[in-house]
């Protein structure tokens, strides 16, 4: 018998620990220390790993064994200290919320920061975690970071500076800076980061004035404290947080705002300074009323949960994806240039849990649901975009292989997709198949093939979940597919529209 020799071991260190990584992606330490066993050489690249994820998820009973968990913790961190590692990165994730263990933070911090870390992040992750983490002075020392990532941080400091604005100050090699539901932030100027590239500032109360100057930013996302922490009775003010950004005009590529009341002329100001803008976010911004965009570099356009928006002027040739969410019955589109638009996703939902029984199917707004119509058949069809309608409601799916003759259902609670689902038609109709729907409706276009793939991805969805065989009911000529008593509103509508003489009905 062939002796079998261990070659994968012999690979390099860095490529076995890039395995070992990919295994244990998003801090699956488990899975990662299991495949360790495969070899001595594999265990011990993996305890002297550069990247150190100190989790309370990977630890069961930490809240009733904090002693062993610290134990544990600095079992694992001695090898660093006496063999003098390298500490790339250090993630510690959901500890802010035990007391008992602020002392230890402080010192696993040290210690990475002694062995020149360059990547930190600090997590809560807990939604009833009312607890910050106060940061260290020593932190000012960790002058190797190029990533920076904290949440849940108390960065309040006696006088009127705060330590993030002293870390700015003296760690000058970030890259990626990232600051979440953290206090003691009021003022804030970002400048003299040159690598800068990213810049996140989401949920930080009391954070009034921020100014950015940092040339070759690409991405930078903000959200504002939400608005139910402000009086019922606030009316508009000046913003609980004025944005200054004074530099990366033609480097910003991404930006995404959340909550943050901008009016309509400063919005505009912030848009005609970045021209290379390619994904453009615009998230609960409530004051905006007026939205014009003229851009032949914007890819993705993302609109949710407004208000006021009283007009949308798009004049985007290159946009690629549009996501448009809201819970008023209004189109504000008054023009949109979208020629090479693959993806599209719109949204309406209704507001609060109270459902009126007075509104029956059928009972819309009159100069929305034109207006929708008008929109939905304004789009370039031509290169295999097909448009799905979904009513959660009824459970029901229609789709639109054949866009000549588009009727949306008159439903407020409806859901729009625009996709091109050609090169996977298959997992598309799974995909649909997957949301457990009581009918799917298929407008076929000439020598379909949408109709087949549907029939034949039901059977195997069927006989994968030991389910009946599908009841498939194919419509000519307004012949009645199902009998009219238990049937739903939507199909009602469809029986008594054009379509339901070419129309094919998969019903579950």
């Amino acid at each position: 018998m062939a002796e079998i020799i261990d070659r994968i071991s012999e690979l390099p260190a860095h490529i076995i620990y890039d395995i070992l990584r990919k295994v244990g992606k998003n801090h699956n330490l488990r899975e990662e220390a299991q495949t360790c066993i495969l070899s001595k050489r594999w265990s011990s690249i993996w305890r002297w790993r550069p990247d150190v994820i100190i989790s309370k998820y990977n630890h069961n009973g930490l809240k009733n064994n904090l002693e062993n968990f610290v134990k544990s913790v600095d079992d694992s961190l001695l090898p660093y200290a006496e063999h003098n590692l390298r500490i790339e990165t250090l993630c510690l994730c959901g500890l802010v919320q035990y007391p008992g263990l602020t002392s230890h933070i402080d010192r696993w911090l040290n210690l990475a920061i002694k062995h020149n870390v360059t990547s930190l992040k600090i997590y809560s992750n807990s939604m009833k975690n009312l607890k910050y983490y106060s940061i260290p002075d020593a932190l000012h020392a960790a002058k190797m970071l190029t990533e920076l990532s904290l949440h849940r941080c108390n960065l309040e400091v006696e006088d009127s500076t705060n330590k993030l604005q002293q870390l700015i100050n003296t760690c000058r090699l970030i890259r990626n800076l990232s600051i979440d539901d953290c206090k003691g932030i009021h003022n804030l100027c970002v400048a003299g980061l040159v690598n800068l590239e990213e810049l996140e500032l989401l949920n930080c109360e009391g954070l009034e004035n921020v100014e950015i100057q940092a040339a070759n930013l690409r991405v930078f996302a903000f959200k504002g404290a939400p608005l139910s922490k402000y009086q019922k009775t606030r009316e508009v003010q000046p913003l609980p947080c004025t944005i200054n950004i004074l530099d990366g005009y033609k480097t910003l590529q991404i930006l995404k705002l959340e909550a943050a009341t901008l009016t309509d002329q400063e919005f505009e100001y912030i848009l005609s300074k970045f021209s290379a803008l390619e994904v453009l976010e615009l998230t609960r911004c409530y004051e905006i009323k007026k939205i014009k965009i003229v851009s032949h570099k914007l890819k993705r356009f993302t609109l949710c949960y407004w208000r006021n928006l009283e007009q949308v002027d798009l004049l985007t040739p290159n946009l690629r994806e549009f996501d448009f969410k809201s819970g008023k019955m209004c189109m504000p589109f008054s023009t949109m240039v979208t020629s090479n638009l693959k993806q599209a996703n719109i949204f309406f939902y209704k507001r609060g849990s109270y459902v009126d029984p007075d509104i029956v199917y059928g009972n819309v707004n009159t100069s929305w649901y034109n207006n929708l119509q008008d929109f939905v058949q304004k789009l370039d069809y031509s290169k295999g975009l097909v448009l799905v309608i979904l009513c959660r409601q009824y459970e029901s799916i229609l789709i639109y292989e054949d866009p000549s003759e588009i009727i949306i259902p008159p439903t407020r609670e409806i859901e729009l997709c625009i996709t091109n689902p050609l090169m996977y038609l298959e997992n598309f109709a799974y995909h649909l198949i997957e949301s457990d729907p009581k009918i799917i409706s298929v407008v076929p276009c000439t020598e379909s093939k949408m109709v087949q793939v549907f029939h034949e991805t039901i059977m195997r969805y069927r006989k994968k979940q030991n389910k009946e065989l599908l009841n498939e009911v194919i419509n000519h000529k307004g012949k009645d597919a199902v009998e009219d008593d238990g049937t739903t509103p939507f199909y009602s509508w469809l029986k008594s529209t054009p379509l339901i003489e070419r129309i094919t009905n998969f019903m579950f």
